[in-house]
């Protein structure tokens, strides 16, 4: 019995390691999904946008990068999931020079599942510099404020953007951000043009961006990973994520098991030879 109590306090770090990265690995290739809560935050996004009329027109912000693509990559692959399954129109504009790329990139995958095309239900308005100027110009005169979209193709000649002239015909404003970006949309958006208004934002970001839901500014939010795992329950769509949330709750679960281990053993063995029992 002693052998077996000291063995799981030895055990050798190489094969925790390999152990340790084989559950990292296996969610990425094996797709299921762990019993979870969604968060009334997460809802309240998801429901804003199922409420939402076909055709109604969208302005997505992708304001992130490589730096936050594991959180933020799931945000918009969620949300372009759910515009174009509600067959909404929507444009995309990045404060991020990657953003734009990004998402785009994301949008041209899943527009052939969804019947979509660029110019007609989707656009990409492309980077942009100085916010909060830019926005300024962007809510009276839309057109004339982008002029055109990323291949150079006039604003003004595409179906996408019939009947889209300023703010006011904007049905939701989205932004998903590793940043404060979104605070500049709420200052010279949202609040001036009365928008409803929903967030992505990683973890770290989340805290300080509740706070602008329960003032009413945000419709919803979806918060840091386990958001986006959330978002992708909601559309029955299990995707990047879930599999990262998969794999992180099992790395935790597999740390806290060998911990427990480790320290029952250490007990076990104390008692044992403190009452003088054999190997």
């Amino acid at each position: 019995m002693l052998r077996v109590l000291r063995f799981l306090q030895t055990v050798d770090r190489r094969f925790l390691y390999a152990l340790l990265m084989l559950v990292v690995v296996t969610p990425f290739f094996i797709n299921f999904q762990l019993p979870a809560r969604v968060s009334t935050a997460t809802r309240r996004l998801y429901d804003t946008i199922e409420s939402l009329p076909e055709g109604s027109f969208v302005l997505l912000g992708v304001d992130w990068g490589a730096g936050t693509r594991g959180e933020s990559r799931p945000h918009t692959e969620a949300l372009i999931h759910h515009l174009m399954r509600k067959r909404l129109r929507f444009a995309l504009l990045a404060f991020d020079p990657q953003g734009k790329k990004l998402a785009q990139n994301i949008a041209l995958r899943l527009q052939e599942q969804y019947g979509y095309r660029e110019g007609v239900h989707w656009v990409n308005f492309g980077y942009k510099v100085d916010q909060e100027n830019y926005l300024k110009a962007f809510g009276p005169d839309i057109i004339g404020t982008v002029k055109q979209d990323i291949h150079g193709n006039p604003l003004g000649q595409l179906e996408v953007m019939k009947g889209i002239k300023n703010a006011n015909d904007i049905a939701l404003l989205l932004d998903v951000t590793g940043s404060s970006t979104y605070e500049t949309y709420i200052q010279f958006l949202q609040g001036p043009y009365k928008l409803k208004m929903g967030l992505g934002t990683t973890s770290v970001m989340a805290p300080e961006a509740f706070n602008r839901l329960d003032a009413g500014q945000l419709v919803g939010l979806i918060p840091g990973l386990a958001g986006a795992t959330e978002y992708e329950r909601l559309l029955g769509i299990p995707g990047k994520g879930t599999r990262a949330t998969n794999s992180s709750n099992a790395a935790h679960l597999l740390v806290i098991t060998f911990i427990l281990l480790g320290n029952l053993a250490m007990v076990m063995e104390r008692r044992l030879r403190a009452q003088g029992g054999a190997l």
